[in-house]
């Protein structure tokens, strides 16, 4: 649910985005190798990683500088 609140989030406000799905093995694999544990969404912003959107939102919607988010 959080994965697709974020998708739909960002295609509103013109964020581009590379969706991954963790049900394909190199996927999950890749998550697991490059962050050491499969927490989805993973959100990865100038290099800071955020692990989980709903919670994190405030902090996206600054980083990204998205007025009225």
């Amino acid at each position: 649910m959080d994965c697709q609140a974020a998708k739909r989030f960002f295609s509103q406000n013109g964020v581009e985005f590379e969706d991954k799905n963790v049900e394909e093995p190199r996927f999950r694999d890749e998550l697991v190798e490059k962050y050491g544990r499969m927490a989805t969404p993973t959100i990865i912003i100038d290099d800071e990683v955020i692990l989980g959107f709903g919670i994190n939102k405030e902090k996206i919607v600054k980083k990204l500088n998205i007025k009225g988010g």
